[in-house]
């Protein structure tokens, strides 16, 4: 009787910790592309190699890491969706430009904190424009 009683415990308990890692999301995979990109361009306008390695370093290409338990990025809990972005200060190269064109998909982002870098301009290398009214908060010192 007991040993029922445990194994019928036992069961209900497997099939809730199967429930929930089955239900366990993670980022969207545009928006973790597009996190990439936006890295990858970040590096070629950092002034030296050296600081290549301390750019997000959390940001990597691995197709198991979530995106949203990345340094600087927050989600969206039921959608999964990029709402926050922030990055650190890697040396930038004089004269850099941010291209807004990489920040196109994330459609829920509502705060983008660029730190204290120091961007003489942006540019949108894509045709037409894309607005950016839906942020809440834009940080640039």
């Amino acid at each position: 009787m007991e040993m029922k009683f445990f194994l019928r415990n036992y069961l209900i308990w497997m099939i809730l910790l199967l429930g929930q890692l089955h239900l366990y999301k993670s980022c969207v995979e545009k928006e973790r592309k597009a996190l990439l990109d936006l890295k990858k361009y970040l590096l070629s306008i950092t002034e030296t190699e050296y600081w290549f390695q301390y750019t997000l370093p959390t940001w990597t290409n691995d197709t198991k890491s979530d995106c949203c338990r990345w340094d600087g990025v927050k989600c969206n809990h039921t959608s999964q969706k990029v709402t926050e972005i922030a990055f650190g200060t890697p040396y930038l190269k004089k004269n850099s430009l941010l291209n807004l064109s990489l920040l196109h998909p994330f459609e829920d982002v509502r705060s983008l904190n660029l730190g204290d870098n120091f961007f003489i301009g942006l540019f949108d290398d894509v045709e037409g424009t894309h607005p950016v009214f839906h942020w809440k908060f834009l940080y640039i010192p």
